[in-house]
């Protein structure tokens, strides 16, 4: 797009705004001295302003350049705000960096990014603490297109609504993402399944079978014996040696929560016989060198590294939500084409399972008191919630006819499908991204809102022949490899318990299931019985670990996360304000 396509557009917005306030359009509202013009005319404000932005980005889909993408630029001039990023963090370390700036006061005016690291819980709370400010007359009185959205959808609208009734957040939702609901997947690289003769593992035991082969076979044929079997990392998504794809064959495994749903109770999943079983299982991968030991020390970047490895391939499988998590997608050495997918493995009981994220909303945009303009703010987001058009602007600088078009009728006879399986409207001109191979760095990439229930954008027929197209892969994976065993054990998304619990679970949590860079007493323990530092199969050890979880707290976190789940059941799940339960 030209710079006179940006401005043409710019101006014609602002004209059709002109028109509309002179045919009667509500009146100018004032926020800190600011005139600020009705919902839905442009520009949101006559006279400049200046907001405060704290972002993160994702370095294998953006460069975090946000200030230089070539949105900004047009959006500055369609909203006349002026946009500050005071810090844009690598998604990596957001988390840490974003606990710091909270416990600080040093506030932004916004914090704004789909991943935000930022759980319903810690939502409630910094809005109790007044760190977020409510945000709901600013949606009913500035946000017609998020009112509607939330109308429409009234499930997700109860999850953006906290115990005390109020919303600290504007949301946004990426429902279409299929994939992501059945995330821990497992990657086999094919070649040296192929070179020995081996078919994809059905069962923990044929996997055991595989890591050994690859371990001894010398499928690299380089005659070194230097193949890692299996290798995972500290970070990268779904790609932690915790490992939920294995130890699924045992029990359900969730790490966010470690909860399962068992019919109407609940069970803390790392105190289990069946955990047990696990940590023995994969102990013995580590012990028999085929689960690699620094995979409890190395990061993505270090792991990626070695899968590619340019000489010779040396990683036979991996765990990931994805294989561009650890295989660069289109890179030269190919690989990314040959790591392929395989289904939950059956175990010693029959077992076979994965575990499912059902779709939630993300807390994209918080306000912080800093804010001296909360109502241009709002109507500036609500801009994005307005149409699939301002969404693909928002999201990659794509526009209508020049980087994506409606489908055809001919097209539509073809039965086109998105990467959720639904059917297609529109679809890319000529734009399929690859992660990795390119980075959509002219729009704000997950730093703009998405409200995208189902997905709308087609996969063309040509992508089931492009192994780069990660969503045709993805898709078609999760649903003929994964969603036979989905398993319905998943806690309810975004749920956020009474008022009352709220520094109590907050120091259970950290001390049972830790938080990002501190890990808690269950990944420690898991460690240390895998890599042998303490013995699994001892039941003094076992029975010391299981008074551990105890003293720190273990049946308090179920008993609030059990009467948190029974207030929902009664329909109190948004409205309690923690003096029942």
């Amino acid at each position: 797009m030209s710079t006179r396509d940006i401005v043409l557009i710019a101006s014609t917005h602002i004209l059709l705004a002109g028109l509309a306030a002179a045919g009667g359009a509500p009146e100018p509202s004032v926020s800190a001295g600011v005139r600020v013009n009705p919902p839905g005319t442009y520009p949101i404000v006559e006279e400049t302003i200046t907001v405060r932005v704290w972002t993160q980005y994702l370095e294998a889909a953006h460069d975090g350049d946000y200030a230089g993408a070539a949105f900004t630029g047009w959006f500055e001039e369609l909203t006349n705000i002026r946009l500050d990023f005071v810090e844009i963090v690598e998604a990596a370390l957001a988390a840490e960096r974003l606990n710091l700036v909270l416990a600080s006061g040093d506030l932004p005016d916004v914090f704004m990014n789909q991943q935000l690291p930022l759980s319903a819980q810690m939502v409630y709370s910094n809005g109790l603490r007044g760190n977020f400010i409510g945000v709901d007359d600013l949606i009913e009185r500035n946000m017609p297109n998020l009112q509607r959205l939330l109308d429409e959808y009234p499930e997700y609208a109860a999850q953006l609504t906290m115990p005390d009734g109020r919303r600290y957040a504007f949301p946004s939702i990426e429902a279409g993402c299929y994939h992501c609901t059945m995330s821990k997947k497992m990657w086999v690289y094919r070649p040296w399944l192929e070179e020995l003769g081996l078919e994809a593992p059905e069962t923990t035991e044929e996997f055991y079978e595989m890591l050994v082969a690859f371990r001894d076979g010398d499928p690299n044929r380089n005659g070194l014996g230097d193949e890692i079997p299996l290798a995972a990392a500290t970070t990268g998504w779904r790609g932690q040696p915790l490992m939920p794809f294995v130890m699924n064959s045992f029990v359900y495994t969730d790490p966010r929560t470690f909860l399962m749903r068992d019919r109407d109770d609940l069970v803390f999943v790392p105190s289990t016989d069946e955990w047990r079983e696990g940590l023995r299982y994969i102990n013995r991968l580590y012990s028999e060198r085929l689960f690699a030991p620094e995979s409890f020390v190395q990061s993505q970047a270090q792991l990626r590294a070695i899968v590619e490895n340019e000489a010779v391939p040396l990683v036979g499988a991996f765990p990931a939500g994805w294989y561009g998590v650890f295989a660069v997608n289109a890179s030269p050495t190919g690989r990314y084409a040959d790591y392929h997918p395989i289904a939950p493995l059956v175990g010693p009981s029959g077992m076979r399972q994965t575990t499912y994220y059902p779709p939630a909303i993300d807390y994209h945009t918080i306000i912080t008191p800093r804010a001296r303009y909360p109502q241009a703010i709002a109507q500036m987001v609500d801009w994005f919630y307005e149409s699939y058009e301002n969404m693909m602007l928002g999201q990659f600088f794509w526009e209508y006819d020049v980087h994506y078009r409606s489908l055809s009728d001919a097209e539509r006879q073809l039965g086109l499908v998105s990467r959720d399986g639904t059917p297609g409207r529109y679809i890319d001109i000529g734009n399929g991204w690859t992660y990795h191979a390119e980075r959509s760095i002219e729009g704000w990439w997950r730093m703009a809102p998405k409200w995208d229930v189902v997905n709308l954008t087609a996969m063309p027929l040509e992508w089931a022949d492009d192994p780069t197209r990660q969503e045709w892969r993805l898709a078609e994976a999760t649903r003929d490899l994964y969603e036979p065993y989905r398993a319905d054990h998943h806690m309810p998304p975004r749920l956020v318990v009474a008022e009352r619990h709220q520094d109590t679970l907050a120091e259970l949590t950290h001390s049972l299931i830790g938080e990002s860079g501190d890990p808690g007493l269950v990944m420690r323990y898991y460690a240390a019985f895998v890599t042998g530092s303490r013995d699994v199969n001892s039941d003094s050890e076992w029975h010391g670990y299981i008074e551990e979880l105890r003293r720190a707290g273990m049946d308090a976190y179920v008993e609030i996360w059990r009467q948190t789940l029974s207030r929902q059941s009664r329909g109190q799940g948004v409205s309690d304000p923690g003096g029942a339960s």
